[in-house]
């Protein structure tokens, strides 16, 4: 096989490989075969794609491919990989965020090598995935040699390569919460509260979009501790006060979120010598009332 232009093949078509699939053949990379319970779904992406075949069965996928992708659920990783045939020096790369590569034991038991190939990338929508691609990291994982080549993969996707350390992907997995699924929810209850106050939920949620895009960018700038505004970043005890008393009317549970919120503020504003511990203090025992 041409470890430079190996020949790729998806198994299970959900919305990691819709988008997956894609950017990788606008990249020049050659996606051969697809396959999915669905024959429509896998007749679908596989016409979209030039060159690629939608595959009559799973082990029709692998067969015509040097490098292939299980994007299937994490649940059933572990059952694909040990329903097939496997050659020995083929690559079988799962793409799950939390799973290791023992998932895949009985491909490497048959002389297959092993990897992961995570996009830290929301895939909420296939097309918007596919062009984020080229922004996000992809966290990688496989032995030294299958490893440079799904860097080759990262780079032609104009990607950037984060390698997780053996044993502490789901971890990993968990911290990448904080900057997509959790990031969802804090918006949605910036509007809900908003919503609360008799504002326009929508329009409230166009503004918290806005106001996230100015932070990110923000971060991206100066990193999380500099870029942090607002009350605790000020040490503003007064105001912080008026945020609780406010915020303690509106429902059950809205006060307990932002006070862990809080508390994890403080602590990041210390460290960016915002605030004086004085100050900390004086906050810290505000959210403890």
């Amino acid at each position: 096989m041409d470890s430079a232009s190996p020949r790729i093949g998806f198994i299970g078509v959900g919305r990691v490989a819709s988008a997956l699939t894609r950017a990788l053949a606008r990249a020049g990379q050659r996606v051969v075969s697809v396959f999915d319970r669905v024959p429509a779904k896998s007749g679908s992406l596989a016409a979209a794609i030039p060159g690629c075949r939608s595959a009559l069965t799973m082990q029709d996928a692998a067969d015509a491919a040097d490098m292939v992708f299980l994007s299937v659920s994490d649940d059933a990783i572990a059952s694909v990989a040990s329903s097939i045939h496997w050659r020995p020096g083929q690559a079988v790369i799962h793409c799950s965020g939390a799973a290791e590569l023992d998932v895949l034991e009985a491909a490497r038991r048959q002389g297959a090598r092993t990897g992961s190939f995570h996009p830290l990338q929301l895939f909420s929508d296939p097309d918007v995935a596919a062009a984020g691609l080229s922004r996000c990291a992809i966290a990688l994982d496989a032995e030294p040699k299958l490893f440079i080549e799904l860097e080759r993969l990262v780079d032609a996707l104009g990607a950037r390569p984060l390698r997780v350390p053996p044993g502490k992907r789901a971890a990993y997995h968990a911290a990448s919460h904080y900057a997509a699924a959790f990031l969802c929810v804090l918006l949605k209850e910036g509007e809900k509260i908003m919503g609360a106050l008799g504002m326009d939920e929508s329009e409230a949620g166009r503004g918290l979009q806005a106001l996230a895009r100015g932070t990110l960018d923000a971060v991206e700038h100066s990193g999380p501790a500099q870029a942090m505004a607002g009350v605790y970043s000020r040490g503003d005890v007064g105001t912080a006060a008026r945020h609780i008393e406010a915020l303690s009317s509106i429902g059950p549970g809205v006060l307990g979120l932002y006070s862990a919120l809080a508390e994890r503020s403080i602590q990041l504003a210390l460290e960016a010598g915002r605030i004086d511990p004085t100050k900390a203090d004086a906050l810290r025992r505000l959210l403890a009332q």
